[in-house]
């Protein structure tokens, strides 16, 4: 059951980020987690652009996913950003995918863009430590 909402998170992710790819340009980190109640959540991080980077985003992130667990319980969490590849330096959606269980993911799917249309590539997937359930492992 745990593996079909890590699924559902990735799906979630994927298609909020291709959005905003066709939308034109790189967006800032976002994510999306599974409630134990079956909501699911959108959220990103309001940071200034000129004074704060990826990193602060996600760190963000990663606080925001820890305290929606201990209010409200989260099945699954992620995140996504548009970053580069580390076999290639392509450009690539970057994941990191977690379930309450401890498991963790992170997909890294290179794209490439031909003016309005985007093509994916073969993803890359690694078994990775939990960030968001850190401590329940």
């Amino acid at each position: 059951m745990l593996q079909r909402h890590l699924q559902d998170t990735y799906d979630y992710l994927f298609e909020a980020a291709q959005r905003a790819l066709l939308e034109g340009g790189s967006f800032a980190p976002f994510g999306a987690g599974l409630r134990k109640t079956g909501e699911q959540i959108h959220t990103n991080v309001d940071l200034p652009i000129d004074s704060s980077g990826p990193q602060d985003h996600i760190s963000g992130l990663i606080a925001g996913f820890r305290l929606d667990d201990k209010e409200n319980g989260l099945i699954a969490a992620g995140l996504v950003f548009d970053g580069r590849a580390r076999s290639d330096d392509a450009s690539a959606l970057c994941f990191h995918l977690e379930t309450a269980n401890g498991r963790a993911l992170e997909v890294i799917l290179p794209y490439e863009r031909a003016g309005t249309q985007i093509t994916f590539f073969q993803p890359q997937i690694t078994e990775v430590v939990p960030e968001i359930f850190a401590d329940l492992v």
